[in-house]
């Protein structure tokens, strides 16, 4: 994949201006040289009219180097802004299957180092066209000078060349490795932090996870690291060696050249010059080759940035009653966790409607969490098909149908705000219900934000269920939502809270291993090995 995936985030009028400047700054530069140059070999004395040339030549270059800068600083502003909300839309329109597959850490990385990585190459956009254009600006002075200089350049331009592609081939290779392990040095580091209760209490543990794990992946980064900026280093002192060997031959060849001492001073006084556009070229090339793997693994993971921008979210009103829901056929495969096996789900077919309370059931890995999956539109299914009120549920109706759901995940995830819900809900109906989930002297709710997560596990578990309560939709689903709760509050979530949502007319799904109050169930369904065993009405 190549960076002109960049372009679309970017006002191309902007990006051609500022290398347009760039292009004429490197000219301007090469102008001043020339005009030091012929004063140096002139012999004369010193004119108003050069005083004069020469200050209007250094104003258009400095003028023109600060323009530069400045459009560069318009350039990127807003670029890494524009990636970062792009992938962010991407990331929660990416299934969530695939988004299980890549996993927290890599994408936190393609948030933060790829993103960032990505502008830097942006901002090295002028400094190479500036470049390029002092060298051509050089060598077509050089030529002017004495044509055969153009053939003693070209020929080692080869060696230089193929140097660098050589090299920063290399170099390219080592820095893809030095991703990989810097996604897995991620993963550590989230485990060091979301563990760190557990290895503060198991000094083995702790020393296993530091020398066995953590140290040799940083140790494994930071290798890698190194080997990719030395390669880097390494092309561009090898450029720097075939430059010296061109200023020794232009020595060693004056004399067949008939080249005189003025034109031999002109001649190592532009060279000089280009050497430093040349290392300014060359040192921007890291950033570009880094870029390159950045996107690429950007690319991997689904998200590349030649695609086109993805829409901004259109808010929607939760579906109104009565829902009517059937899913017909539905099969999934999917691997288990340190298992070579696949685990089969399906078919499974089940009818669920408005005012009903239907408890899941079934043994660890029967199923239950990936049928809920399904039935959310989470995961797709291999074959057969979701209906919502007699349609079938396809690509462009998924996200609608999803907005039929208030669901309390087994690992959920509390947000600190009341994210969407600032019209739907204020502050005196949020507190109402904080206090009938016996947390109104915990929590409190300010302008749609809460006071404070510092809570234990069964009561972060209610303000997660504050939420479903407030978004109020048709169908509410809970896994394993009381499972931390301690027996005075399942009871009450079982016995009166569960019922009242059902007799609200709305559907209630529950995945239970509570079997003391399966009594409360309208219907239970149990699952066996991927396959329902019975579906059972009361009574």
């Amino acid at each position: 994949m190549n960076l002109l995936g960049l372009l679309r985030y970017i006002p191309t009028s902007t990006l051609w201006t500022t290398i347009v400047v760039s292009l004429l700054a490197g000219a301007a530069n090469i102008v001043v040289v020339a005009m030091i140059s012929r004063r140096l070999t002139a012999g004369d004395g010193l004119s108003l009219l050069f005083v004069v040339q020469f200050g209007l030549a250094v104003l258009v270059v400095v003028t023109l180097d600060f323009s530069g800068k400045w459009l560069l600083l318009r350039l990127t502003a807003g670029t890494g802004y524009q990636l970062r909300t792009d992938l962010s839309r991407r990331i929660l329109q990416t299934p969530l299957a695939q988004l299980e597959t890549i996993g927290a850490p890599r994408l936190l990385a393609a948030l933060t180092d790829d993103v960032k990585t990505l502008v830097h190459a942006l901002n090295q956009t002028p400094n190479v066209a500036m470049g390029a254009a002092i060298l051509i600006a050089c060598f077509g002075y050089l030529t002017w000078l004495s044509p055969p200089t153009l053939l003693l350049a070209a020929l080692l331009t080869l060696p230089a060349l193929a140097g660098q592609i050589w090299l920063r081939g290399k170099a390219r290779q080592k820095w893809a490795a030095t991703l990989i392990a810097r996604d897995e040095l991620y993963r550590q580091y989230r485990m060091l932090t979301e563990g760190s209760k557990e290895l503060k209490m198991h000094r083995g543990r702790r020393f296993a996870f530091l020398e066995k794990l953590l140290l040799p992946t940083a140790l494994q980064h930071e290798t890698l690291s190194v080997q990719a900026h030395t390669l880097h280093h390494l092309a561009a002192t090898w450029t720097q060696a075939i430059y010296f060997i061109f200023v020794l031959a232009l020595f060693g060849l004056a004399a067949s050249w008939q080249l005189s001492g003025d034109v031999l001073t002109t001649f190592v006084l532009v060279a000089l010059y280009a050497r430093t556009s040349l290392n300014g070229l060359f040192s921007a090339l890291p950033f570009l080759s880094d870029a390159s793997v950045a996107a690429q693994r950007l690319e991997q993971m689904g998200m590349r940035l030649t695609q086109d921008s993805v829409p901004t979210e259109r808010i929607t009103i939760a579906p109104v009653l009565p829902v009517h829901l059937r899913l017909c056929q539905l099969q999934h495969t999917y691997r288990v966790e340190n298992d070579e096996n696949l685990f089969h789900l399906g078919p499974i077919s089940l009818e669920m409607a408005s005012g009903e309370l239907i408890f899941l059931i079934g043994g660890n890995g029967s199923g239950k969490t990936t049928l809920a999956k399904l039935l959310l539109g989470l995961y797709t299914p291999e074959s057969g098909q979701i209906e919502w009120n007699g349609k079938g549920v396809i690509d462009e109706t998924i996200d609608d149908y999803r907005q039929l759901f208030s669901v309390v995940f087994a690992d959920f995830f509390l947000f600190d705000q009341l994210l969407g819900l600032e019209k739907m809900a204020g502050d005196e109906e949020a507190q109402a219900y904080l206090k009938k989930l016996q947390l109104s002297h915990k929590v409190q709710m300010s302008n749609g934000a809460l006071s404070t997560l510092e809570l234990s596990t069964g009561q972060r578990q209610r303000l997660a269920l504050l939420t479903a309560y407030l978004e109020d939709r048709p169908v509410y689903l809970f896994d394993e939502w009381a499972a931390g709760q301690d027996p005075e509050f399942k009871e009450l979530f079982y016995r009166q809270l569960l019922p009242e949502l059902r007799n609200r007319g709305k559907l209630v799904i529950v995945i239970s291993h509570d079997d003391h109050y399966y009594d409360t169930a309208d219907r239970i369904v149990k699952l066996d090995s991927g396959q329902i065993e019975y579906d059972r009405r009361k009574g």
